[in-house]
């Protein structure tokens, strides 16, 4: 703790010193702003534009790019007003010393107010990489579901799943700590390791969202082999009276409830912000039976401040989530013979009628952020310092016996301090680009009481990373490089099954680097292409994970040893290096996108190759029986990979109050080491949407309507099957698994299935209604990527209504 006290002062003392340096300028006329007017729905410029400085009387018009300048101004700060024909008007204080602005005007037909984000807020500062971010209408359609439902509705990502309520995002097939998530400027830092693990953050408090699925590791750090996820709340205006939103919304699947409530006031120099929101969920329901035991009920609370100071700009945040989620009961079987049935039948076992109950297995997880940021901004230069203290505590209960039942069977809690300083250095010859350090430490701690040996051992961890960011125009071209450097270490300490006390010292370190090319093709027509490296050093899971995990067994490198018939034996001790070398994977990104944008047509087609040495992955190994039941085992391996794939996009606008939308994602997964398939790999998928808006119908001020199709194709890369019957009825268990070494999986892959979805939005004053109908047809189906698949359907037919009221 006292480390990061320091780090936190010589970090912020680089603010307040040039805070405290900067000369009193005398006002002279040679001061201009810059920025660009866009469609807050769309993204998409509003060419012509108008741009007004309020003191002064002086104004421009935006070109066809939504580019505008005024100069000859006279003051360092002024309010900028910014109107367009069909949409709201925007005002924005502005100072010389922010760059320049993108002002988001939000049309008529929205309730939404327009914003302004100062700077330019390039997520991942690569040009070259592929970033998209969601636009407003889907973003506020999807509020209410998980993070990781949310963000699939990003071309190229998808979802991971342990039942119904345990989702996390998958980008370009990769998935957990290879997906970072960087919330409101903070690396989201949890029990990320396992699939059962889902980020605790609230949807409903996201304002925008953002995916980078290029070599942006170079700023964000390791951990992000497969992209990042950059979402933020709802930006701390200055100058903006009183508001807010109040948002309930209800759900005939699960007869679900939530409510969310934002509230926010700008001064002249203060602005504050709170939000808070509650969620109660029963049991769900497949199209023929109840899923018994997947209650939710998650609680949040969010409190936010800035200070503005000539060129200093100061944050206060704090955020706390809580969560209680139930996972399937018929996931857990009694004996080896249930788990065959309970596998083999349509219906899980232990099915019983609906109730808002949550029995074990569940599970219960808090996480809490404390954030302070400092932004120095000058002409041409900017520092910011970010100081984040998070909190995460979760418990697993699983189905025990007498009083152990009441216990935790997994009950951790990880404290994460992280201090990042980044510097948007002055342009150099036409070199732009910023220099920045990170610095992590945590802490993670296994409470006592759980009367069962640690799943994994308790560690504390010391990460340092720099790096260096540059791009240049030259004849219209965009080329860009960044380096990073990152060193880490991980202290382990516990206890073997044997009760011998281990203790290891890992040291990681490596460099990463990227470079890339962003060239116009002609008007509306762009290339990007990007090539990186990216390396991610193994969890403590990965390497120590031992015994009962939810619904799974699962056991980590360095503890088992493979026989000369292909099976699994766990050991007692802990292996070492030098018994079993664990090196960090490594991966090398190409990514090539075009991009088309024109009047009618928005478009992008990307093509990715991203080759990861010493992957580590799970794999199906066996079944075993416990004191707490019988279950599937899974074990941890390492091997060469290769993901490959092409995700599209087409976007038409029929008329101008018509458009359709077709997305398609494909990903190409094989263990080069093995010359086998994965096991959870997204299958092909394929999306069609078409939308109408309705100036006026009925009592609403404006209407719209949608129909989605979803259809997924069945995985035809998956590896062979041997079902837990054929384990139990074989003669000779060994020759099974000498014939499978390089795995296997315990069903086959499920069938393709379509899925419909509908649904409308109408406007009434300060109300906007929506009416979403989820997997119309009631389709019965089983997804591929979700570890629950072998026991249960997935949801059916459901019906949320959402009123949303702004002031």
């Amino acid at each position: 703790m006292n480390k990061f006290l320091f780090f936190v002062l010589v970090g912020l003392w680089p603010v307040l010193l040039l805070a405290q340096n900067t000369s009193i300028e005398t006002d002279t006329c040679n001061y201009k702003v810059e920025g660009f007017v866009l469609d807050l729905s769309t993204n998409n410029p509003l060419p012509y534009a108008s741009v007004q400085v309020q003191y002064a009387q002086k104004g421009t018009t935006a070109d066809q790019n939504g580019y505008f300048q005024i100069k000859g101004l006279c003051r360092k700060e002024f309010d900028l007003i910014v109107s367009f024909v069909g949409y709201k008007t925007a005002i924005h204080h502005h100072d010389t010393y922010h760059q320049a602005p993108k002002i988001f005007l939000a049309p008529d037909s929205l309730t939404l107010e327009s914003v302004t984000i100062e700077g330019d807020q390039l997520e991942g500062q690569l040009f070259s990489g592929t970033v998209r971010q969601m636009n407003t209408r889907t973003l506020e359609e999807s509020k209410n579901l998980s993070l990781g439902d949310m963000a699939s509705s990003f071309s190229g990502v998808s979802v991971l799943k342990t039942g119904q309520n345990v989702v996390k995002p998958v980008i370009h097939g990769l998935h957990s700590n290879r997906v970072l998530i960087v919330n409101n400027d903070v690396r989201h830092e949890f029990q990320n390791w396992g699939v059962e693990h889902a980020p605790e953050i609230d949807p409903s408090m996201i304002d925008n969202m953002s995916v980078v699925k290029g070599a942006a590791t170079v700023k964000y750090g390791p951990d992000a082999l497969g992209g990042v996820l950059v979402i933020n709340p709802n930006p701390l205006d200055l100058l903006i009276p009183l508001n807010g939103e109040l948002n309930l919304s209800a759900n005939t699947n699960g007869r679900a409830g939530d409510g969310h409530i934002r509230l926010h006031k700008g001064f002249h120099k203060l602005s504050v912000q709170a939000q808070a929101a509650y969620t109660h969920q029963g049991d769900l329901q497949s199209p023929d039976y109840v899923l018994s035991n997947t209650g939710k009920r998650e609680k949040s609370l969010s409190l936010g401040t800035r200070y503005h100071w000539k060129n200093l700009d100061l944050y206060a945040y704090y955020s706390h989530f809580d969560q209680e989620l139930g996972i399937l009961r018929g996931s857990v079987a009694g004996n080896l013979e249930d788990l065959a049935l309970a596998i083999e039948s349509k219906k899980p076992l232990l099915t019983s009628k609906f109730t808002y109950d949550i029995n074990n297995p569940r599970q219960v997880v808090s996480h809490d952020v404390f954030k302070l940021k400092g932004v120095l901004s000058r002409v041409n230069q900017s520092l910011e310092v970010v100081y984040a203290l998070q909190n995460n505590h979760r418990q697993e209960f699983d189905v025990r016996r007498g009083i152990n039942n009441e216990s935790p069977a997994i009950d951790l809690e990880l404290l994460s301090h992280s201090l990042d300083l980044e510097w948007q250095h002055p342009s150099l010859r036409d070199w732009d680009g910023s220099l920045g350090i990170q610095l992590v430490y945590q802490d993670n701690n296994n409470l006592p009481g759980t009367n069962t040996i640690p799943f994994v051992p308790n560690y504390n961890t010391y990460r340092a990373g720099v790096y260096l960011i540059e791009s240049k125009v030259i004849h219209e071209n965009r080329i860009e490089w960044g380096l990073r450097y990152d060193f880490q270490t991980n202290s382990i300490r516990a206890r073997a099954t044997n009760n011998d006390v281990y203790r290891n010292e890992l040291v990681y370190q490596n460099l990463s680097a990227t470079m890339g090319i962003v060239k116009p093709l002609a008007e509306g027509h762009i290339f990007r292409s990007n090539i990186g490296t990216a390396w991610r050093p193994p969890n403590v899971s990965e390497l120590y994970s031992f015994g009962k995990h939810q619904a799974s067994v699962d056991y980590g490198l360095w503890r088992y040893t493979i026989l000369e018939n292909g099976q699994a034996q766990t050991t007692d001790g802990i292996l070492s290096e030098k018994e079993k070398a664990v090196p960090s994977e490594v991966g090398f990104k190409w990514i090539n996108t075009y991009e088309l944008n024109t009047d009618q047509f928005y478009g992008e087609a990307t093509v990715y190759a991203n080759y990861i040495m010493d992957f580590l992955y799970t794999r199906p190994s066996g079944i075993v029986q416990t004191v707490r039941g019988a279950f599937p085992f899974f074990v941890y391996d390492q091997s060469d990979a290769l993901f490959a794939g092409l995700d599209a996009s087409l976007s038409h606008q029929h008329t101008s109050n018509i458009n359709s939308e077709l997305k398609f994602s494909y990903v190409w997964a094989k263990n080069l080491s093995e010359d086998a398939f994965f096991v959870g790999i997204p299958p092909i998928n394929v999306q069609y949407e078409f939308r109408q808006d309705i100036p006026s119908f009925s009592v609403f001020d404006n209407f719209s309507w949608y129909a989605r199709l979803d259809y997924t194709f069945r995985q035809f890369q998956s590896p062979p099957t041997i079902s837990v019957r054929q384990i139990l009825e074989a003669e000779d268990e060994q020759n099974i698994f000498a014939e499978n070494k390089a795995g296997f999986d315990f069903i086959e892959a499920p069938d393709a299935y379509l899925l419909a979805h509908v649904g409308m939005e109408g406007q009434f004053q300060r109300y906007t209604i929506r009416l979403r109908v989820s997997n119309l047809l009631n389709t019965s189906y089983r997804t591929y990527t979700d570890r629950l698949r072998y026991f249960a359907d997935e949801l059916g037919r459901s019906f949320e209504l959402q009123i949303n009221y702004q002031f």
